[in-house]
């Protein structure tokens, strides 16, 4: 760092989601904000070595898992639900998951694009525990894109 100042990391449990703007309520867990580029193996036909060439290929992105405490509101079961409906029409979003720092001010934004739920579960009820009911929905995204 040329102008001196410390710069630590921002910290994993301080974050904001938003979808289509919208600030959604509080998630214990975000998962899954991974891409991988396929390799694709050839070989050169003019290559005395006959090593193997490898370029990329298609790029793959994962899908998004949230983890939240159930509380008031269906919001994202209806929009989850709404996949089922007779046109079989995906209403996809764009989802925001913004890092903050100290101050919470959000440092590092993922936007996720083109965002659709494709699994919505419950956590078990048991009376023996005492845990959270927990809510978790999985998210198809097409790609994500990073800005600071």
């Amino acid at each position: 760092m040329a102008d001196g100042e410390r710069r630590d990391p921002y910290v994993g449990f301080n974050f904001r989601m938003e979808i289509d703007g919208v600030e959604v309520a509080g998630f214990k867990e975000i998962t899954g904000l991974t891409m991988r580029t396929a390799i694709v193996e050839y070989y050169d036909g003019d290559d005395v070595n006959a090593t193997v060439k490898k370029i990329p290929g298609i790029t793959h992105y994962k899908n998004i898992v949230c983890k939240r405490g159930i509380s008031e509101g269906i919001d994202l079961y209806e929009w989850c639900k709404s996949i089922n409906d007779q046109s079989r029409e995906v209403e996809r979003k764009t989802i925001s998951i913004n890092l903050l720092d100290d101050s919470g001010e959000p440092r590092k934004t993922y936007t996720l694009y083109e965002a659709w739920p494709c699994t919505y579960s419950t956590s078990d009820l048991d009376g023996s525990k005492s845990e959270l009911a927990m809510e978790e929905v999985e998210f198809v995204i097409e790609y994500f894109e990073i800005e600071d």
